[in-house]
């Protein structure tokens, strides 16, 4: 009966460090997470500053109109900062799925 119980520690012990590992992997995760959504939000700004200069200076008034329509209530600087935001991540998406097919294990 001894044997069984010393078994059955030994597993739980093993189970238990999987989960640790598991853990840590989940932890290193969600602070590179946070960094990239840290990093998208702070680059954002002057890139829609860029962008809404450009929409400004280059597209022509009803462009402007039918974005700002489209837009709502929502000023324009916040439409070109939230498409700033979906471009940093789409271009690091991009990049994580490149890296994932070509790196070999």
């Amino acid at each position: 009966m001894s044997g069984t119980l010393a078994d059955a520690k030994a597993a739980m012990a093993a189970e238990e460090g999987k989960l640790k590992k598991f853990l840590k992997a989940v932890k290193k995760f969600m602070a590179k997470e946070f960094l990239w959504v840290l990093f998208a939000l702070i680059l954002a700004a002057p890139m829609a500053f860029i962008f809404k200069y450009l929409l400004d200076e280059l597209a022509s008034g009803v462009t402007i109109e039918y974005i700002c329509e489209m837009l709502g209530e929502i000023p324009l600087f916040m439409g070109c900062y939230m498409v700033s935001i979906a471009g940093i991540y789409f271009a690091r998406a991009t990049q994580g799925a490149i890296k994932t097919l070509v790196s070999k294990k």
